[in-house]
């Protein structure tokens, strides 16, 4: 099925790579216009030019940065029907050693950044005919493993902002994606290691590795009238990590 976004106008956060990016190739499949906010203005310009995108500079942690970009990109698009939070970074420290300024920047770029974007957002998102907000959280928000006590701090912050924004905004739709362990430039690194592969691979009952179109395709559909009854929850896509 093809055309399910067809003349919607999205902004997709940090989609210069990973799942962000892929986010935007299948709204653009789908028919959507798609504005690319990002930090990595190399990145999203790539992005934006192979799917007939507007790729944006924005710095998720700057509430100017926020406000200026949201602006231009909705100008670009001649309005907005969808926000796609998917910017975020991944800390992997025990919590005894978790440096502050860390412990900050993850809190601002994980869980202030996507309320900034929706609040610069809701005065567009208002005057569209069906809205919807789709936030990307983690696996990490619903299961803790060690290491990840900040980082599973700040997604767990942002899924509960998806379910309290989904009674408070409504009939805007928000709900959010809890990705498992997926393969992107962010886990490129301990990815790298073959036993670590293999025993990531090894703990979902799929035996498989998470993939960004995974992701993606989940947003699609909760970015289209097909989801038009659900808001206020989270699909995880983890292989069966959190039941393995």
């Amino acid at each position: 099925m093809t055309g399910r976004l067809e003349r919607r106008r999205a902004i997709v956060t940090g989609a210069a790579s990973g799942i962000g990016a892929e986010i935007v190739r299948r709204f653009a499949a789908e028919g959507a216009t798609v504005a690319l906010l990002d930090i990595d203005s190399d990145g999203a310009r790539a992005v934006a030019d192979a799917c007939g995108g507007h790729a944006v500079v924005c710095d998720v942690a700057s509430p100017a940065s926020v406000a200026d970009a949201v602006e231009a990109a909705q100008a670009a698009l001649g309005g907005l029907d969808i926000v796609v939070n998917a910017a975020g970074i991944l800390a992997r420290q025990l919590f005894e050693t978790i440096d502050p300024g860390l412990w900050q920047r993850l809190f601002e770029i994980n869980l202030r950044g996507p309320s900034l974007v929706i609040q610069a957002a809701l005065p567009f998102l208002r005057l569209a005919e069906a809205p919807a907000i789709v936030n990307i959280a983690s696996l990490s928000a619903l299961r803790p493993s060690p290491g990840t006590a900040v980082y599973a701090a700040t997604k767990a912050g942002l899924l509960m902002l998806t379910k309290c924004l989904a009674e408070e905004l409504a009939p805007i739709r928000v709900n959010a994606i809890c990705p498992g362990i997926v393969e992107t430039p962010m886990t490129a690194g301990f990815m790298a290691d073959p036993a670590t592969r293999d025993r990531i691979e090894q703990a979902n009952a799929l035996h498989l590795l998470g993939r960004p179109a995974d992701v993606a395709l989940a947003a699609v559909y909760l970015a289209s009238g097909e989801a038009r009854f659900v808001t206020g929850t989270q699909i995880v896509i983890d292989g069966g990590s959190s039941f393995a």
